[in-house]
């Protein structure tokens, strides 16, 4: 066979090489459930490493070739050499997608995960359709607490990919959130208001962990924002809820479905400049309008706030509810306010809250009145202002 003949034909083959070997890093890479999957390959054909060489003695830089090349090499258990090709197709082409899947693939098989961590970085940060597989592979890295090092320096980095990944990590059941804890305190320092902190709150609260739970929010809050810190969060509803932690939490299902609708909004008589407006429909009330956790040690207290009603219609009337939320389901309440209907200018109302030692977390929330004996409906608006929750003297 002509020279010309058998370079075409060793270009050719390398080509098809390449397909099966994108398609089959691809497959292999991950598990179905996202965990890396510790497989060889099946041996080379015949002259593979040799086709291989001359197309690398015709062009070095050919990456695709140290990659096949480098699958050679760990087949024929030479890993320096695999290594070594590895690095190489990096260097010439170092933002490749089939490269760095490549070697991402070869070092995690080796437990060389220092070496993997940049690699899958990379990938989540050029190739967001990959973060479904990477991101869980990442996660298991995390959770064995190993290459803390890396972990650090992807942190200071603050890849635009670390918020989506705390966030998938969480959603992950088998995954404790306490694994998180660390890498989101250390973005916590340099970002804040991170909304991926929601779900880490939320499965510690669902843990029973109250009080860890209110600390990462607290850590994860602007620093202009602490000043707004007691027992209820944001009570004069001067700023827009965040929707998670322990700061208010409105409903989100359409007026239509929910029958009601909540709305921070500027008004005559407030306290400050904004209040909180809850306008009801008329039609059956599904959920609650507004709620917010709280993290209140056993005792007394005193919840106090600012209400004006516009024409309320119901049969019961709408109240608020401080309940036991610990464990799960809130329990009966704790407290409750008078019950609101008709009409009225701004006035305060006050009422008691006891949370006995078996409870380690409480849910503040806006309650239609006989919603756990049967259907309720509400039409009207209310306005609230001014939640001061403080201990009581005696």
């Amino acid at each position: 066979m002509a020279p010309a003949a058998t370079s075409r034909w060793a270009v050719a083959l390398v080509s098809l090489l390449l397909v099966w070997r994108i398609v089959h890093v691809n497959a292999v890479l991950y598990e179905d459930d996202g965990r890396p999957r510790f497989v060889r390959d099946a041996s080379p054909g015949v002259g593979e490493r040799e086709i291989l060489a001359r197309v690398l003695r015709e062009d070095p830089a050919e990456a695709a070739a140290l990659v096949l090349l480098a699958g050679v090499h760990e087949r024929g258990r030479d890993l320096a050499l695999a290594a070594r090709a590895y690095s190489t197709a990096l260097a010439i082409a170092p933002l490749d997608r089939e490269v760095l899947s490549a070697a991402a693939e070869f070092f995690i098989r080796q437990g060389a995960l220092a070496e993997a961590i940049p690699l899958l970085d990379q990938l989540a940060e050029n190739y967001a359709e990959l973060r479904p597989k990477v991101f869980p592979v990442l996660a298991r890295i995390l959770v064995s607490g190993r290459e803390q090092a890396a972990w650090k320096a992807l942190v200071a980095r603050n890849p635009a990919w670390l918020g989506p990944f705390i966030a998938a990590a969480c959603a992950e059941r088998d995954i404790d959130p306490s694994s998180m804890l660390a890498l989101l305190m250390r973005r916590a320092e340099s970002a804040r208001a991170l909304p991926e902190a929601g779900c880490v709150i939320d499965r510690l609260r669902a843990a029973g962990r109250w009080e860890e739970a209110y600390h990462v929010w607290l850590n994860t809050l602007p620093r202009e924002r602490l000043a707004d810190v007691g027992y209820v969060f944001n009570g004069g509803f001067e700023y827009a809820p965040s929707g998670y932690g322990f700061d208010w939490i409105a409903a989100t299902q359409a007026q239509r479905n929910a029958g009601h609708a909540v709305e921070i909004a500027t008004t005559l008589g407030a306290v400050g400049k904004k209040a909180l407006r809850v306008t009801y429909n008329g039609k059956r009330q599904d959920g609650v309008p507004i709620e917010q956790f709280l993290a209140l040690a056993p005792g007394r207290y005193e919840l106090s706030a600012m209400v004006r009603a516009d024409s309320l219609k119901s049969v019961r009337g709408a109240r608020w509810t401080v309940r036991c939320a610990d464990g799960g389901k809130p329990t009966g309440p704790l407290g409750a306010s008078e019950r609101f209907l008709g009409s009225s200018e701004w006035r305060r109302f006050v009422f008691d809250v006891v949370v006995p030692a078996t409870c380690r977390g409480q849910v503040l929330q806006l309650e239609p009145v006989g919603a756990d004996e049967g259907v309720t409906y509400l039409a009207g608006t209310l306005w609230f202002d001014d939640f001061v929750l403080r201990k009581a003297l005696n």
